[in-house]
C-alpha cells in the first residue's frame, strides 16, 4: 500500500504547495491550456462572435468617414442628397446593431463558456484530492488546496471578460489596420512599425510584471498565514502579550511588503499604459504631419487615417490593460495546474469491486508486524510506531493509553489504512488489505477524531429512523441543543463537548460495524464523561459494534475487554494474561 511519489514528467521551473514541490514547464500558456482543455471557448462560435464585432466596429469607423469626406470641396451630402445622408445613416444604425447583438452575445457565451470549465476543474480537483491519501494530502498542504478551489478560480473567472473585450480589440486593430492600408500605404507601414514596436516593448516588460506577481502572491500566502496565528491561535496570544506583539509585528510587515509590491506592480503597468497612450499620440502626430510629407495623399486621406489611429487607442489600451491581467491569470492556472498533476499522481485507484457489504460480515481484523514511519521533508525516517501484530475481534470494545507524543493517533492511522504501512500487513478474515479493496476496508469504520470535523449534514446516510435519532438525541442530552431537520442538523453553534455528542449520534446512524473514538470524553464534563463509559459504550457492544478508543480515565479500564497501552511507537497488551483471542499473533 505505498503511496506513489513519482510525479512523471521532468519539469523546468518548480512551483511550491506546503512541503511539496511540483516542476512545471516554463513560459507556457497555462491559462490557455486550461480553457481550450474541456470546451470549444476558441471555436469558430466565439472566434467567429469576435471577428463580426470587431468587422463592426472598423465598419463603423469607415461609415464616420465616408459620411464626412469631401470630394472637389463638396461634401458627399451636398453632391448626391439627402439619400446619401440617410443611407449613411442607416449603415452605421445597422453597425451599431450587429456590434451590439455580437458583442453582447460574445460576452456572456464566453463567460459562460468559461465558468463551465471552473466548474470541471474545481470538480476534477475535488475528485482528485478524495482519491488521494491523507498522508499526502498533509504534505501539499490544505492551504494550497483551498486557494486553487476558490481564489486562483476567482482570478480566473474575473479576467475573463478583458480577455474576450482583448481579442475582440486584437481583431478591431486588425481590420482598422486594413482599412488604413486601403486609404495609405504610408500611413499603414508607419502605424504598423509604431503597433509592433509597442508590441515588443510591453511584451519584454510583461516578464517583470510576472515576477512582482508572483512575489505578491507568495507574500499573500504568508500573510494569511499571519492572520490564521491571529485566529485560530487566540487564546494563546490573550495570554502571551510578548507573543501578541511579536505576531502582529510579522503580520504588520508582511502586510508592508505586499502593500509595497502591489504599489511597484501598479506603477510598472501604470508606466506601460501611459507609454501606449504616447506611442499613439506620437503616432497620431506623425499620421497628420508626416504622412503628407513622405507621400502625395490628400487632405481627406490625411484626415482619415488620422481619425483611423485616434479610433485605435482605445483598442489598443484594451489590449494594454489586458496584459497584467493575463499575467495574473495565467500565474493562477500555472499555480492550478501543478495542483492538479500532484493531486493526480496521488490518487490511488479504486477498489475493483463494490464497496458495500464486502467485509460488513466480518469476524476479525489482523496486524501481523505493521510499521509506519514519519518521514521529513527531505526523506529522513523520524518517528516510527511499530512493529504491530494484533487481533481485534468483532464486538470487543479495546482502550488504548498512552502518554502524548506516544503514537497513538498514528497507530490509529494506520489501522484505518489512513496511513501506509512500510512493512507488513493487514487482513480481515485472513484476506489482506491491498489497493483493490482498501476503500471497502476502510467503510468499515465510523470515527471521531480529537480534532474532529462536524459536517451540518447526515452525508453518505440516505435513510435513518427518526426514532432512533430521537432517542440517540435524549441519549447524549442533546435534545434541548439541536435537531435533525430532514439530514440537516438545526445548529452547530455548539461546544467542543456537545459538538462530540452530535458527531456521535452521526456516527452510530452511520450503522458502520466499528467505532473508533480518539480521546472522546476529553471534552466532556464529569457527567457525561462517565455516561460515555458506563451507559453509550455498553450500548454500543449490545448492538454488535466494536469499539476501539483512545482513553486517558483510568477510572473507567474495567469497561474494556482488551486494554492496549502505546509506548514509543511500540503497542504492549496491559492485561497479564490475555485470551488467546486477544493475544498477540
Amino acid at each position: 500500500m505505498q503511496l506513489q511519489n513519482d510525479f512523471g514528467k521532468a519539469f523546468c521551473e518548480q512551483v511550491a504547495f506546503g512541503q511539496y514541490s511540483v516542476e512545471i514547464k516554463a513560459k507556457k500558456m497555462y491559462l490557455f491550456n486550461i480553457l481550450k482543455r474541456d470546451t470549444d471557448l476558441f471555436g469558430r462560435q466565439l472566434l467567429g462572435l469576435a471577428a463580426i464585432s470587431g468587422f463592426a466596429s472598423a465598419a463603423i469607423l469607415a461609415i464616420i468617414n465616408m459620411a464626412v469626406q469631401k470630394t472637389d470641396g463638396q461634401s458627399i451630402q451636398a453632391s448626391e442628397g439627402v439619400d446619401v445622408s440617410w443611407r449613411s445613416v442607416v449603415l452605421f444604425a445597422l453597425a451599431i446593431g450587429i456590434y451590439i447583438a455580437s458583442h453582447q452575445r460574445l460576452m456572456v457565451d464566453a463567460c459562460r463558456k468559461v465558468e463551465d470549465i471552473l466548474d470541471k476543474l474545481r470538480m476534477r480537483l475535488v475528485e482528485a484530492a478524495r482519491s488521494a491519501e491523507l498522508l499526502e494530502i498533509e504534505k501539499i498542504g490544505r492551504t494550497s488546496i483551498y486557494a486553487a478551489l476558490s481564489r486562483e478560480a476567482q482570478v480566473i473567472s474575473q479576467s475573463t471578460p478583458m480577455l474576450i473585450i482583448a481579442i475582440q480589440s486584437a481583431i478591431l486593430v486588425i481590420c482598422s489596420m486594413l482599412y488604413m492600408a486601403y486609404l495609405s500605404t504610408t500611413a499603414f507601414v508607419l502605424a504598423t512599425t509604431f503597433t509592433v514596436t509597442a508590441a515588443i516593448f510591453h511584451l519584454s516588460r510583461s516578464k517583470e510584471v510576472a515576477t512582482q506577481l508572483h512575489e505578491t502572491a507568495m507574500r499573500e500566502n504568508q500573510l494569511i498565514s499571519g492572520f490564521s496565528d491571529i485566529l485560530e491561535g487566540f487564546r494563546e496570544i490573550k495570554l502571551n502579550a510578548q507573543k501578541s506583539n511579536a505576531i502582529s509585528a510579522n503580520v504588520s510587515r508582511m502586510s508592508g511588503l505586499v502593500s509595497a509590491l502591489r504599489v511597484k506592480t501598479q506603477s510598472l503597468q501604470a508606466h506601460d499604459f501611459v507609454w501606449s497612450q504616447v506611442t499613439f499620440f506620437v503616432l497620431t502626430g506623425l499620421m497628420a504631419f508626416a504622412v503628407p510629407m513622405l507621400s502625395s495623399v490628400s487632405l481627406e486621406t490625411v484626415a482619415m487615417t488620422t481619425t483611423a489611429t485616434l479610433f485605435l487607442i482605445g483598442p489598443v489600451s484594451s489590449i494594454v490593460g489586458s496584459l497584467p491581467v493575463f499575467a495574473q491569470a495565467n500565474a493562477a492556472a500555472e499555480r492550478i495546474l501543478a495542483l492538479e498533476e500532484s493531486l493526480q499522481n496521488l490518487s490511488s485507484p479504486p477498489d475493483e469491486m463494490s464497496l458495500e457489504g464486502r467485509f460488513s460480515g466480518f469476524k476479525s481484523i489482523q496486524l501481523k508486524d505493521v510499521q509506519f514511519s514519519h518521514k521529513s521533508a527531505g526523506g529522513e525516517v523520524g518517528f516510527e510506531v511499530g512493529p504491530i501484530s494484533l487481533y481485534i475481534e468483532r464486538g470487543s470494545t479495546v482502550f488504548i493509553t498512552g502518554g502524548n507524543g506516544s503514537g497513538k493517533t498514528s497507530f490509529l492511522y494506520l489501522l484505518l489504512s489512513l496511513y501506509p504501512t512500510s512493512h507488513g500487513t493487514i487482513s480481515v478474515d485472513g484476506i489482506p488489505i491491498c489497493a483493490t479493496n482498501i476503500h471497502a476496508y476502510r467503510n468499515l469504520f465510523s470515527t471521531i477524531f480529537s480534532d474532529n470535523h462536524l459536517f451540518e449534514e447526515l452525508y453518505g446516510i440516505e435513510h435513518y429512523d427518526p426514532d432512533e435519532a430521537k432517542q440517540l438525541f435524549e441519549l447524549l442530552e442533546m435534545d434541548h441543543k439541536v435537531a435533525l431537520e430532514g439530514s440537516r442538523f438545526s445548529s452547530l453553534k455548539l461546544s467542543s463537548g456537545q459538538k462530540k455528542r452530535v458527531a456521535m449520534i452521526a456516527a452510530i446512524l452511520e450503522k458502520r460495524p466499528v467505532c473508533v473514538f480518539d480521546e472522546w470524553a476529553a471534552d466532556q464534563d464529569p457527567h457525561f464523561r462517565e455516561k460515555f463509559y458506563r451507559v453509550i459504550l455498553p450500548y454500543l457492544k449490545e448492538a454488535g459494534i466494536t469499539v476501539i478508543a483512545i482513553t486517558h480515565d483510568d477510572k473507567y479500564f474495567d469497561v474494556a475487554d482488551v486494554r492496549l497501552h502505546m509506548a514509543d511507537g511500540k503497542l504492549t497488551f496491559v492485561d497479564a494474561e490475555p485470551s488467546a483471542s486477544r493475544k498477540i499473533a
